[in-house]
């Protein structure tokens, strides 16, 4: 484990043990957060990035960062209980209110651990807009994504344009606006675009799954899966038909061999990878355009 996770890790624990009073409140939190590390903390490693790539030099930043990974951390715990899925998480272990209590409270302490920084009021200010305007944001396009009222492909990159590049967003600008008054509208470009371009590829991963998560078997439309509900052909009527309810989930399982089979020949793969590439070098060539060193565009190319 990298020695910023760890530190992203205990500033998260020092803002739990300071704010959440009862034990066993405190104990659950501190669980989720330990398991969180797992997985790194991505988010948080962005506003490092942005805010050292700009000339920021404070140990505070990973306070910082600390509180970006709160906040994602809440609305991950908040997705799942929504989706009811993930159920091997530890928010899924427990009853549902607490684990919502603990997701709000993780809201409200990522924007309380960004006031408890040391940074001047102005940039804390900026901030914390720039945290709260990117989560709402995100807000908007997660009440998209649950309604699952998407059936073009404007409308999906539209969403996933608001939930997740909206997050990646919140990251890289909190760490810019902690760093410089300049550059933060070509940085919201750019993580959006991350953003999307990585929900993409996870689509495409997600295709191939048949868990619990299955964007197929929760008849979730995503990029890829618009694609094979639009296309014209015989062999895709069997996922056509389990969308629009008219097979169950059980007669979808028995043909999973030959369905994969059809989805791999398809051209689905090469649609979706063509369009990830093009919000790929779109988020590149605005990270080409920046007036920083080098080895600070490789570290945010290195992250398409």
């Amino acid at each position: 484990m990298s020695e910023t996770t760890t530190l992203i890790e205990e500033s998260m624990l020092i803002s739990i043990k300071e704010h959440f009073k009862l034990e066993d409140l405190k104990e659950t939190a501190i669980n989720f957060v330990t398991f969180k590390k797992q997985y790194g903390f991505p988010f948080g490693e962005l506003t490092i990035l942005h805010y050292q790539m700009f000339g920021g030099n404070s140990e505070d930043i990973y306070k910082a960062a600390a509180a970006v990974e709160l906040a994602i951390l809440s609305l991950d715990i908040f997705d799942d209980l929504q989706d009811q899925d993930n159920h091997s998480m530890p928010w899924q272990q427990i009853s549902n209110p607490i684990a919502m209590n603990i997701a709000t409270g993780f809201l409200i302490l990522s924007i309380k651990t960004l006031q408890q920084t040391s940074f001047a009021l102005s940039s804390k200010l900026k901030a914390i807009h720039c945290l709260t305007n990117q989560v709402l944001k995100a807000v908007n396009g997660q009440h998209q994504d649950l309604v699952n009222a998407i059936d073009i492909e404007e409308d999906y990159l539209q969403m996933i344009g608001q939930k997740s590049g909206s997050l990646i967003a919140a990251a890289c600008l909190v760490g810019t606006a902690l760093a410089t008054d300049f550059f933060h509208d070509i940085v919201q470009e750019y993580a959006e675009k991350i953003g999307i371009s990585v929900q993409i590829r996870n689509d495409m991963k997600d295709l191939f799954l048949w868990d619990e998560k299955s964007d197929l078997i929760n008849k979730k439309k995503t990029l890829p899966i618009l694609y094979l509900l639009q296309k014209e052909e015989p062999r895709l009527q069997i996922l056509k038909d389990y969308f629009s309810e008219m097979i169950e989930k059980e007669n979808l399982l028995k043909k999973k061999t030959e369905i994969q089979t059809i989805i791999e020949e398809s051209g689905v793969i090469e649609y979706t990878s063509v369009i990830m590439r093009v919000y790929q070098l779109e988020a590149k060539e605005k990270i080409e355009s920046l007036n920083i060193e080098k080895e600070w565009k490789d570290q945010l190319l290195a992250r398409l």
